[in-house]
């Protein structure tokens, strides 16, 4: 009897990110989702030293509908010289074509990809959601309004000016809050203006900052706050400010907790939350991996779920287990019910995080 050949089985995409902006520009809305999609998929591509080189509408595909969606990246082809149309900028339909989206430093010599022609093309994809004007192919992108510092450092002619990793693209998006409410408060308005200042923060700053986090009762002030802390700037209060870090992460950590976060925002705080826990203290980590979990939980982001599984493996450090652990059994009811409602949503299973984990939770969980 010949042997079945090898094979595998790919879902069929339900339509891609161009047909979606034809219909929509911001896809109902959602155009955070879906650069959070293209973020993930870019950040693990870059961590092989993959770069996609004709990242654009087109190449994004859709799958499932509505907000029950998800956008992946397609199409690895890549683009060549010979085939461009750069000297054709007037043909009909090049708006939509390759060399619209492509960096300028690859168009001569692919060779010279690298993460920052990705977070060319990315800027390039955002502008198409939530730009205002046309623009020229490899030109930067020079308009106003909110987002226009993110798509001038996507698309900067000078490679090495560019976001460094695009999750530094979607931290600077989650860090806008266009309908933030004025918050009357003459202190939380000074630290607010030093944390968007380029300039990194002066001596006593982390200390003011975190005690009025602590002190304050404004949910708006907290929310203010909080949502422009950048990952930058996480590490630098984790590298300049030790104590006053393990403190953030903790107020962080509660914020997330109490929170009630729109969807599409959370693998950028899901991000943050991952810097606190690789530099801070134990028990400060500790508060972030459960806030990282009931996020993920409650908002049905596979992304963030995921990413909690994979801090919580079997490579977890010791003394960090052993203080989750703590926390599973101080708060067993609800964590049982947390990591069963992950496992079903990921199809994962609990005996793949550290033995110190798998342990309590075969004990409290009954």
């Amino acid at each position: 009897m010949t042997p079945t050949p090898p094979f595998y089985l790919m879902p069929v995409a339900d339509g891609t990110l161009a047909s979606d902006i034809s219909a929509d520009k911001s896809v109902g809305g959602r155009f955070l989702a879906v650069i959070s999609d293209v973020v993930a998929g870019l950040a693990e591509m870059h961590s092989i030293e993959i770069y996609h080189r004709d990242l654009k509408p087109q190449n994004i595909l859709r799958f499932g509908e509505g907000e029950n969606s998800y956008y992946a990246i397609s199409d690895f082809g890549l683009i060549s010289q010979k085939d461009s149309t750069l000297s054709k900028l007037t043909q009909p339909g090049m708006k939509k074509g390759s060399d619209y989206f492509t960096a300028p430093e690859i168009t001569a010599d692919l060779r010279r990809a690298s993460p920052q022609s990705d977070i060319f093309s990315l800027g390039c994809v955002l502008h198409e959601m939530i730009g205002a004007g046309d623009r020229v192919p490899c030109q930067e992108i020079r308009e106003e309004g909110d987002y226009s510092a993110i798509l001038l450092n996507c698309t900067r002619s000078d490679a090495k000016r560019r976001f460094k990793t695009a999750k530094a693209v979607l931290d600077a998006i989650v860090s806008i809050d266009p309908t933030a409410p004025a918050l009357g408060n003459k202190n939380a308005e000074a630290l607010l203006k030093i944390l968007e200042a380029d300039t990194a923060c002066p001596k006593g700053f982390w200390k003011d900052f975190v005690g009025l986090l602590e002190d304050n009762k404004s949910a708006d002030i907290t929310r203010a706050l909080l949502i422009k802390l950048t990952a930058e700037r996480i590490n630098e209060v984790c590298t300049d400010a030790p104590e006053e870090a393990n403190r953030l992460a903790t107020a962080y950590a509660q914020w997330v907790k109490k929170s009630g976060f729109n969807f599409d925002s959370c693998d950028g705080i899901a991000n943050r939350l991952e810097i606190f826990i690789q530099r801070c203290g134990v028990a400060a980590a500790a508060e972030c991996l459960l806030a990282l979990l009931e996020m993920g939980v409650s908002h049905n982001r596979w992304y963030v779920e995921w990413k909690f599984l994979n801090l919580c493996n079997a490579e977890m450090d010791d003394q960090s287990a052993k203080r989750l652990a703590i926390e599973f059994r101080a708060d067993d009811y609800n964590i049982c019910k947390l990591i069963g409602i992950l496992e079903h949503s990921i199809d994962a299973n609990r005996s793949s995080m550290h033995p110190l984990l798998v342990k309590p939770l075969s004990e409290i969980c009954k």
